[in-house]
């Protein structure tokens, strides 16, 4: 059996675990953490990793993914392990059950958002950034039985392109925030590609 916790992350068990549901196929969750409003014409300086770790520990433990990753560093912290449901994604009483609706529903947070600085180079996408740790990230991720395909195509932009509930239920594999069912987000933009 895979591991529940990601071998490379800082374990930050927030307790209060649920069970994601079997009968649905393992999917993943890619989010960026879109924390500050940046421009071309006025990025701003990446908020500390330490800082979103705190907050998802803290005030935002109602709205902590599973994994937060860093992709210039490469640095991971993980909230749930891989068989709860984390509470990333809005789950409306009696919906979809969009944080559980899967063998497993992990969720990821790059620490992102556009034209973020960081040691003076902006970054407009997240596929700009070194995207450090990324293999292992997405190895482990794999290793749950989350195949290696987007059911509503990779994300290229930051726009809204909601799953229909079908395709939800019944389709493995990565869906950006921007798909997930019940939610309004246009994230992540962007994805790292596969190895």
């Amino acid at each position: 059996m895979p591991d529940s916790w990601m071998p490379q992350a800082a374990k930050s068990d927030l307790g209060d675990h649920a069970p994601c549901a079997p009968e649905f196929p393992a999917k993943a969750i890619a989010h960026i953490t879109a924390d500050r409003r940046a421009t071309a014409a006025a990025p701003q300086d990446l908020v500390p990793f330490a800082n979103l770790k705190g907050f998802f520990t803290g005030s935002g433990r109602q709205q902590a993914p599973h994994i937060l990753w860093d992709p210039f560093t490469g640095a991971f912290a993980q909230f749930f392990p891989a068989t709860s449901r984390s509470k990333a994604a809005a789950d409306a009483p009696g919906g979809t059950r969009t944080n559980r609706a899967g063998k497993v529903v992990i969720q990821i947070e790059a620490l992102f958002f556009p034209h973020c600085r960081v040691n003076g180079t902006v970054f407009a996408r997240l596929v700009d950034t070194p995207c450090v740790g990324w293999g292992d990230l997405n190895a482990w991720i794999n290793s749950w039985g989350v195949p290696e395909v987007w059911p509503m195509g990779r994300p290229t932009s930051l726009s809204r392109k909601t799953a229909p509930d079908a395709t939800w239920r019944s389709r493995a594999g990565w869906y950006a925030h921007a798909h997930v069912p019940e939610n309004d987000h246009v994230d992540p933009g962007s994805w790292p590609a596969f190895g």
